[in-house]
């Protein structure tokens, strides 16, 4: 009897896991669909944004530092090449889409505020000319507050993930991604962020994120500033985005290649005393928006006029940089050591500078195999 009741049992488990699940909004043409989300916001145009667009060096000293039995810090180019691996060429393609060897449905890109993280997402879908789902805190805000049903937050993500999966290839970005599993509520001094509901999604979002398949061309973009923050669920993030990506603060090579293009872009005269190497040095720390923020102060158009008889000097952009509060390399322990943890002990050992002998490594993995007591 008891055998006869396992085997029921297990055979109406099975039964329950062939159902397919109802489609609530199977009656309602696509169309309208696609509209009401471009109503609301939801859906966004693209602005024209390329991956070259993104000014980057490579870290020249990254085979020196694992020379040293020690992993080096990845360079924007690397985040880059990244990104175009589980986006922009399985998205691009169905043929590269079935035959990559890990189907990559979610992606979380964290670092300082002004490294990139957005613009990797909006060069992304730019370049696939993909469809762009916005799913931000921010941008829900106030858009489908019912309780249940389509009008709801099931609603939102049901016919985001729809659609989506319809009108492939597609992005479904979420702007401050931490915040959505964070335990606690913003303080009472921000009352415009404790009104946002950003926790509101995170019960749906995983289980649409699992209902993606090898055939679509779907992925979901997460980027944030402040992963590490109090109160947020770490496990539900990490489970919930399937790779993590640390957008590195530029180092001196891309604050170069930043200072040149952004002078070239504002119309620096070739007639001039700017020494860019020293700018580069001075701007440890400061990001590629702040970069630039600096140069669109001093070169405007007046004195693009005035380059004529008076040439632009160095020191003419150190106070624009003064005055852009450069704490951002304060935060950058915390995001390694944050990173460092949720990848394990070993990639913790390595990124803490302690170093690992990798051919003592080797043999150590190789010593269970070798033969004992035997001629």
């Amino acid at each position: 009897k008891g055998k006869g009741k396992k085997g029921k049992g297990k055979k109406a488990k099975g039964g329950k896991k062939g159902k397919k699940e109802k489609d609530p909004t199977a009656g309602i043409d696509i169309a309208v669909l696609y509209e009401e989300l471009v109503r609301n916001g939801i859906v966004k145009r693209v602005p024209e944004t390329n991956m070259e667009d993104i000014i980057n060096n490579y870290s020249y000293l990254g085979s020196h530092t694992f020379a040293q039995h020690r992993e080096p810090e990845p360079s924007l180019a690397d985040v880059k090449r990244v990104v175009s691996q589980y986006c922009i060429l399985p998205l691009g393609t169905q043929a590269v889409h079935e035959t990559q060897p890990v189907h990559v449905k979610s992606l979380l890109l964290t670092g300082v505020a002004g490294v990139g993280k957005t613009t990797l997402a909006l060069a992304a879908a730019h370049e696939l000319g993909a469809n762009f789902f916005d799913l931000s805190p921010r941008n829900t805000h106030g858009k489908y507050t019912e309780k249940k049903g389509m009008d709801g937050v099931e609603g939102l993500i049901h016919k985001t993930f729809k659609l989506a999966k319809h009108f492939q290839p597609s992005i479904i970005y979420i702007g401050d991604a931490a915040s959505v599993f964070s335990k606690t509520k913003p303080p009472k001094e921000h009352p415009d962020e404790a009104q946002l509901e950003p926790g509101r999604i995170k019960k749906e979002l995983p289980k649409a994120i699992k209902s993606l398949k090898a055939g679509d061309r779907v992925v979901v973009i997460g980027v944030d500033n402040e992963p590490f923050e109090k109160g947020v669920a770490t496990k539900d993030l990490t489970a919930t985005f399937q790779k993590i990506l640390l957008v590195p603060v530029p180092d001196y090579g891309t604050r170069l290649a930043l200072w040149q293009a952004f002078l070239k872009k504002f119309g620096m005269a070739d007639d001039n005393k700017v020494d860019v190497s020293s700018l580069a040095k001075i701007s440890h720390g400061f990001t590629a928006s702040d970069i630039h923020r600096a140069i669109k102060t001093v070169l405007t158009p007046m004195r693009k006029k005035q380059q004529s008889y008076k040439a632009l000097e160095s020191q003419e952009f150190v106070t624009p940089l003064a005055e852009q509060t450069s704490d951002k390399m304060d935060s950058v322990p915390r995001f390694k050591e944050w990173y460092a943890d949720i990848m394990g002990k070993k990639r913790r050992t390595l990124l803490s500078g302690e170093g690992i002998d990798l051919d003592t490594a080797e043999k150590g993995d190789k010593k269970p195999k070798k033969k004992k007591g035997k001629k």
